[in-house]
């Protein structure tokens, strides 16, 4: 789970510095089309099976995935990426809200402090005026709630091979960025300034994202989506380094407390829910 982290924090941070060449819909696409192309080629080397069909389980882990997947590419091509990284940190609260309101588990009261503090924490980072200007944290946050539903569904598929799982989801990830290009207004394709260097760029956010897709649907697979998700707040710090080593952003005193209230929030869901067992 620390090396998923990782690779997610590296994918934002590359396709954020794609913001302003490429719209966000063909920066998604490129990185769920390169995960779609390996992970088609590994099931063919490891000869399992490609899933149309599938479970109801697998459906929801892919539609939910999806629908996060473009949330977080909206998001982080418009948000610093620490910005971005914490707030679909915050998928482990979701998942015990989830948990709770869908399959009808007993839930600790706790349960809605946390949720509470994570959305302060929210609410400190920004001190949005809920304008226009809001609408990426409503889509960040949005994605983070679609995560933590396909957090859920895939620790249901542990009888289906972890590749199979993500080549069906980047199916449907593919299918919906594509149609998103194809069908937003707007200029969907790429500036004039961009050349073959910028398209090749894509390649290793492609690679980046697939590697953290991989990495994580093995952890969630293997064990309770709330635990994994407790080493899964490493990639607040990854990200905050790429903010500050690369992009040079200042972190105010507001941003810092609210990315602490959030961080304290999933830690205290996480490490409070330790013993909740899967949905049945």
């Amino acid at each position: 789970m620390v090396f998923a982290s990782f690779s997610f924090a590296t994918m934002s941070c590359v396709a954020h510095a794609y913001s302003s060449t490429f719209s966000w819909p063909l920066v998604a696409l490129a990185r769920i089309g390169i995960t779609w192309l390996l992970a088609c080629l590994l099931l063919a080397c490891y000869r399992l099976p490609f899933l149309i069909r599938g479970t109801r389980e697998l459906w929801w882990r892919s539609l939910c995935g999806s629908v996060g997947l473009t949330c977080t590419f909206y998001a982080v091509t418009h948000l610093p990426v620490t910005d971005q990284v914490t707030i679909s940190a915050t998928g482990p609260i979701w998942v015990t809200v989830i948990l709770a309101l869908v399959f009808r588990q007993r839930m600790p009261r706790s349960a809605w402090l946390h949720a509470a503090l994570a959305l302060t924490g929210v609410y400190v980072m920004y001190r949005p005026a809920f304008d226009a200007g809001s609408f990426p944290i409503l889509v960040a946050l949005l994605g983070a709630v679609a995560g933590a539903g396909a957090m859920v569904s895939l620790s249901l598929c542990n009888a289906i091979p972890n590749l199979s799982v993500v080549a069906h989801f980047s199916t449907c990830s593919s299918i919906l960025c594509l149609g998103l290009c194809l069908f937003l207004p707007g200029d969907m394709v790429l500036k004039p300034t961009a050349g073959f260097l910028l398209w090749m760029g894509l390649v290793p956010m492609g690679v980046a994202g697939t590697a953290g897709q991989v990495l994580i649907t093995s952890a969630y697979g293997r064990g309770n989506p709330t635990m994994v998700a407790l080493v899964g707040i490493s990639g607040i710090g990854f990200a905050a380094f790429y903010d500050v080593l690369v992009w040079g952003y200042a972190f105010d005193l507001w941003k810092i407390a609210g990315v602490l209230l959030i961080a304290a929030a999933i830690a205290m869901s996480i490490l409070n829910n330790a013993g909740i067992r899967k949905p049945a």
